[in-house]
């Protein structure tokens, strides 16, 4: 039999995942639109959809744009001590600027900070407890605020790294439902392999000798700068 004290921190952790349910649920009241990062129009760009190429697209976005950059900001962020100085000048603010103006089009920075702010508003509603306070307004990337109010909260930060690209994941698999370009049975298929691949960059860490500017990244660059001048549609996050 459990121990009380095993008994609390497994029901601490539950707490936890139960939170970040909450927090990433495609139904979270963000009041806002995400970006697809070019996957819509690679998606309407195609009379077919190779479903091995469409999962392919996926995962070079999430290997060489969220693994490099969310990820590790959310990481950075779950290693500071909670009561350092959340500031302009702080360390978490210039790297939130840094990922911020290395986004690739403009949609795509704009997209990003009015989703950083829906979700500041969301998360200050759902946790009053993270007390993000005032200064979170100053953050214009979404995974600044989710580790915000992981640190707050004291979420796990693998977890959190995984269902933060999870959420990504399903956003770009509903593109193609959405398109009526595969149903049901195909966005299971697709989930299916991301799944796995999200929990792998999820517990693993990038080199740092390997290329964030991958040569397999030009695809997702090229339908990102396309995307830009097509007057994209944006879908809810």
């Amino acid at each position: 039999m459990l121990s009380s004290a095993s008994s609390a921190t497994g029901d601490a952790r539950l707490i936890a995942l139960g939170q970040m349910h909450h927090f990433f649920d495609s139904s979270f009241p963000s009041g806002t639109f995400a970006h697809s990062y070019g996957f819509e129009t690679y998606a309407s760009a195609s009379r077919t959809i190779d479903l091995s190429e469409a999962i392919e697209w996926v995962r070079n976005f999430m290997v060489f744009s969220l693994w490099h950059a969310d990820l590790e900001n959310i990481s950075r962020i779950l290693e500071v001590d909670v009561f350092e100085d959340l500031g302009p000048k702080s360390a978490i603010a210039e790297n939130d600027r840094a990922i911020y103006a290395g986004r690739s089009t403009r949609d795509g920075r704009l997209a990003a900070k009015r989703l950083a702010q829906s979700l500041r508003v969301g998360a200050n509603t759902l946790y009053p407890e993270a007390n993000l306070g005032s200064t979170a307004a100053l953050f214009y990337e979404p995974s600044t605020i989710t580790a915000l109010v992981a640190r707050n909260m004291h979420w796990p930060a693998d977890a959190t790294r995984l269902l933060y690209l999870q959420s990504h994941a399903m956003s770009l698999t509903s593109v193609l439902v959405r398109h009526a370009r595969i149903g049901q049975s195909g966005a299971l298929a697709m989930m299916s392999q991301l799944t796995g691949d999200c929990a792998a960059l999820a517990f693993e860490r990038p080199s740092s000798s390997s290329s964030v500017r991958s040569a397999q990244c030009w695809t997702i660059e090229r339908d990102q700068i396309r995307h830009q001048h097509l007057s994209p549609r944006l879908f809810q996050s």
